[in-house]
């Protein structure tokens, strides 16, 4: 006889409840947001992924939403991800930016910051979020699930579709990639 897995772990039901949908966009859609903005880098795109992924999960799981793991909301997730970053690179490779990028805005220091300090660390944020973007996706999207989501190993392989061993391979060359990328930035990886 199989154990029940408790609810919102990554083999237990995220639902649990016959509430279904709204429990699931209430339990989950944080986490996914977090994960879709570290993913794209961008807040904006973010949202509206999150925002897709809940309309896509809608249709295709209707009333059995409270019998979904938050593994298949991540998979559904990196999905739209996915789908969306194709999309994204037919667009540039095809059509022309209608204005120039004239990149975001960066918020204010707060009172009391040390000026040199917030610069420092805006510049190791546009170079880690830099070194993310360029990571292969399966590196990328292990390293997001385990580091910004606090994932386990076997919850990640649950998303990925591959061993646990495969995860910790992938996590291991992301970590060494992003290392080596700050590092040939002037960054000090372990600092």
């Amino acid at each position: 006889m199989r154990d029940q897995a408790e609810p919102g772990t990554a083999a237990g039901p995220v639902g649990g409840t016959a509430a279904g949908f709204p429990v699931l966009v209430e339990r989950m859609a944080d986490r996914v947001y977090r994960y879709l903005r570290a993913w794209c880098g961008d807040a904006e795109t973010a949202r509206d992924l999150t925002q897709e992924t809940f309309l896509n999960l809608a249709r295709t799981v209707g009333s059995a939403a409270d019998r979904i793991s938050p593994a298949y909301v991540f998979v559904a997730a990196r999905n739209t991800a996915l789908s969306h970053h194709r999309k994204r690179r037919i667009e540039r490779r095809h059509l022309r930016p209608l204005e120039p990028s004239d990149g975001a805005a960066q918020p204010a220091a707060g009172r009391g910051a040390d000026p040199a300090r917030t610069a420092e660390r805006a510049e190791l944020g546009r170079a880690l979020e830099e070194a993310l973007a360029r990571l292969p996706e399966e590196l990328r999207t292990v390293f997001l699930l385990s580091e910004v989501e606090g994932l386990r190993y076997r919850e990640i392989a649950d998303v990925m579709g591959c061993p646990p061993g495969t995860v910790a391979s992938r996590k291991f060359k992301a970590v060494k990639s992003l290392r080596d990328a700050l590092a040939g930035r002037g960054f000090d990886p372990h600092a």
